[in-house]
């Protein structure tokens, strides 16, 4: 079986940290997105709900996350999803609006290839189990599939249809494909679909803290129990050591470290003379 290899495993500088959430979209508006909702199934609006739900999301570091999204390299799911998709974009051509079938795609088994049309910088990839750091140089030839955590596959393959649009020679057929089949709803929409009225102004979806990985969990045995670490000493030793240490950081005080009575106060010892004493010692 292969090593899951997810998206938080790719790193510019080869720094990992915790991973964030950026949204794949941002904008209703965005006509991958509109062309989305109608090959999909959807209904007018519906894809405004998916902005903020997992599946509009990459979980990347930091510094490869900002970067992800610009042109000219891209996640690209498998050839069967692509296929799968670009059938139900042809089957819905075929229909009528009502009559427009849903697609579905098992995020389980969603994985991707890392498409790179233009030079980049090399790339960092973390083993999601030992933790050992690669470096890839560009076209990063050994760079395994990666296998997205919530992304919906429509909205990374829509998304790539964008970044990878002024490098055709680096686009897949079935990409190509896929492309193709959706630009089909975009002349021929149902009418007024494509009309900014009456659609309301929202937020942007914002960057989110990642969901803890199931990756590591999945991997430990049945039988493996974690429990926190223990101190070797016994409690009364460290009562011993407590005490001792409290007795060695006391601040000091102005009073004579000599024994003196309970009751008597605490005098502290004066090491210059009045002021009177020093006047009536120059009068003599």
């Amino acid at each position: 079986m292969a090593t899951p290899y997810t998206e938080d495993c790719i790193s510019f500088t080869g720094i990992f940290g915790e991973p964030v959430g950026f949204p794949i979209f941002t904008d209703p508006q965005n006509p991958f997105l509109r062309l989305h909702e109608l090959g999909s199934g959807m209904k007018s609006g519906e894809i405004i709900k998916s902005l903020y739900e997992p599946g509009n999301y990459l979980y990347l570091q930091r510094d490869f996350g900002a970067r992800a999204f610009f042109s000219g390299h891209a996640f690209v799911p498998l050839d069967e999803t692509l296929q799968a998709m670009a059938n139900i974009y042809q089957k819905n051509q075929q229909c009528l609006y009502e009559d427009r079938a849903r697609i579905k795609i098992n995020l389980d088994a969603l994985e991707c290839t890392f498409v790179a049309a233009t030079m980049s910088r090399p790339l960092f990839l973390r083993h999601p189990i030992t933790g050992i750091i690669t470096k890839h140089e560009h076209p990063y030839p050994a760079f395994p599939t990666i296998r997205l955590r919530t992304a919906d596959p429509i909205m990374v393959a829509s998304k790539a249809c964008y970044q990878l649009s002024t490098s055709l020679q680096k686009r897949p057929n079935l990409l190509l494909q896929f492309e193709d089949a959706q630009e089909y709803f975009y002349r021929n929409p149902p009418i007024r679909w494509f009309s900014r009225a009456n659609r309301p102004v929202i937020p942007k979806p914002p960057l989110i803290p990642a969901p803890p990985s199931a990756t590591a969990s999945s991997l430990l045995p049945a039988h493996c129990i974690v429990r926190p670490a223990m101190s070797t000493t016994t409690p009364s030793t460290q009562d011993r050591r407590l005490r001792k240490r409290q007795r060695d950081t006391a601040p000091s005080g102005e009073c004579p470290p000599t024994k003196r009575s309970r009751g008597a106060p605490c005098i502290p010892l004066r090491r210059n003379p009045p002021r009177a004493a020093k006047n009536n010692g120059r009068k003599m």
